[in-house]
């Protein structure tokens, strides 16, 4: 039913006229139709919903006529719906808007239109809606948003990476010339002055780095075009970590973080291509020395998590990302320091194609991070990779329990595994900033790591109380209070749930600078 319909009635007649009456005119309209009748105490009952509402919206008249909105709606949804019929009501006429409707049936999208109908007292006594479903539309518009974004991004990485190659490229260049140049001449006398060795040296790294430049280029050509080659063989865990480290540690420059190695799974061993994923680690490992000063930590270690799999963990505690350029420093070409920062040379590839080579092997790669409090990057191979010293898949059951732990399981006596299954899928993922007691003081939500929200409606409260829908064990908090007492290392703790789907549930636990308060990120599969 449009506006001009309703105003070229007498508009008394549809505010006072029973429902029952309307229904034949209201049902015969091709778009959805319902009608809220305000009562005294600021009650907005609803009165009447028209058949093509009902199909639209997947909502039964014969279950909402009669119901307050504060009855049918959640808190939330109602006080949304009920501000706008205020709007409505205060100005006396009709109000267009577009909304997120929150209805048992589902989220959607609608524009809607409301009209305010007096009485012949000159009173408004009802309001009379029509709603389009545009989730439709708004799911293109935000896919068109996303490609748009993802195009800027695009062009705003092409020209960041041509000013960082401008820069990357010159000094060296400059350098190899200007050190040629002065050998070339013999400005301290024939060659063989131990000044021309500096040079010399000099000169290697240059050529070394421009080297490193145009592999990372060619490396991400490659994988990109689906030209790279691999060779699968086994190689054992601790093998892998020792090399990189190895490699990473003569590459490290002076003033920068110092590598440590913890935990390798002596005895376990992948079906991997060696150098591409040793180059991941030592891509990571340059990365975290880069950005970590000498008094910093760079940690690297290995775990099996509860459903098979193994993670490669590099973490540290360097400068760290904002969540919001997450997706940037994992772009090719994306880097978020200073164009201009000598301490951070590079072309910005090596996150992008470690990540490349790690989904080559069917992996994942996943970061957290927060700035002042550092990063840590996992490197996640599929179980399938996985093998014993005995060259066969590793035993799950030989890995979980007390080397993993165990969330205690959630208590399906009191609620039913649909439940379960929701109250998962509902919990927040991210990082949680926690006090001594588990209080959340900030959160940050990354889902996809597309993007950065706060969440007030967090704050304040118990994460183990009233945010976890599980119950934690002895275990999990004694984690969590040692990142709280400053642990020097971050922790790691996996979950599988096998309720009517397989849920996925990664931790990490960091100490945060402030004593007595820990970080603790979440990610759900």
């Amino acid at each position: 039913m449009s506006e001009d319909f309703l105003n070229k009635q007498d508009e008394a007649f549809w505010a006072e006229t029973p429902v029952e009456a309307l229904g034949p005119i209201l049902n015969a309209i091709g778009v959805a139709v319902f009608v809220i009748d305000i009562e005294e105490d600021d009650i907005y009952r609803i009165a009447f919903i028209n058949r093509f509402y009902e199909s639209s919206f997947r909502v039964s008249a014969a279950a909402s006529v009669g119901l307050d909105v504060r009855s049918a709606l959640s808190p939330d949804a109602a006080a949304g719906v009920i501000a706008n019929y205020r709007r409505c009501i205060a100005s006396g006429t009709a109000e267009k808007y577009d909304e997120e409707i929150l209805l048992p049936s589902g989220l959607f999208y609608a524009r809607t239109v409301l009209t305010p109908l007096h009485d012949s007292a000159g009173r408004i006594n009802r309001i009379i809606g029509t709603t389009i479903d545009i989730t439709d539309r708004r799911a293109m518009e935000v896919e068109l948003e996303k490609a748009r974004d993802h195009a800027d991004d695009a062009n705003k990485a092409k020209s960041s990476f041509m000013a960082n190659m401008s820069h990357e490229l010159r000094t060296p260049l400059n350098a190899v010339i200007g050190y040629s140049d002065l050998m070339r001449s013999e400005t301290f006398g024939p060659l063989g002055h131990k000044k021309y060795g500096e040079y010399a040296e000099d000169i290697r790294f240059a050529g070394q780095h421009l080297l490193d430049i145009v592999n990372d280029i060619l490396d991400l050509a490659r994988v990109e075009s689906g030209h790279i080659q691999s060779m699968q063989e086994m190689v054992s865990v601790s093998h892998l970590v020792e090399s990189a480290v190895t490699l990473a540690q003569a590459g490290r420059k002076p003033g920068s973080a110092e590598i440590t190695i913890g935990q390798t799974l002596e005895g376990v061993s992948l079906l991997v291509d060696r150098k591409q994923i040793r180059q991941c680690l030592i891509n990571l490992l340059v990365n975290s020395s880069k950005f970590t000063e000498a008094r910093g930590i760079v940690h690297i270690y290995s775990e099996l998590l509860d459903d098979g799999r193994l993670a490669f963990v590099v973490s540290d505690t360097g400068r760290g990302i904002a969540p919001e350029n997450l997706a940037k420093a994992l772009a090719p070409f994306g880097r978020i320091d200073s164009e201009m920062d000598a301490t951070t040379q590079g072309a910005g590839l090596g996150l992008p194609i470690t990540k490349a080579f790690i989904e080559q092997h069917g992996g994942e790669l996943h970061v957290n991070s927060m700035p002042g409090v550092g990063t840590t990057v996992f490197l996640i191979l599929p179980r399938a990779r996985v093998m014993l010293s005995e060259r066969r898949p590793a035993d799950l059951a030989r890995f979980t329990g007390s080397r993993t732990f165990s969330l205690g399981g959630i208590n399906l006596e009191d609620i039913s595994l649909d439940g379960a299954d929701a109250a998962i899928g509902e919990m927040p993922t991210g990082s949680f900033l926690l006090s001594e007691s588990g209080t959340i003081l900030r959160y940050h939500g990354i889902g996809d790591m597309n993007g950065h929200r706060e969440a007030g409606g967090l704050s304040g409260r118990n994460f183990f109380s009233e945010v976890a829908p599980f119950r934690v064990t002895e275990e999990f908090r004694t984690r969590f209070s040692e990142a709280g007492s400053g642990a020097p290392h971050s922790h790691v703790m996996s979950k599988v749930l096998n309720l009517r789907r397989q849920w996925k549930l990664l931790f990490e636990f960091r100490p945060d600078p402030e004593p007595g308060h820990a970080w603790l990120f979440l990610r759900i599969h």
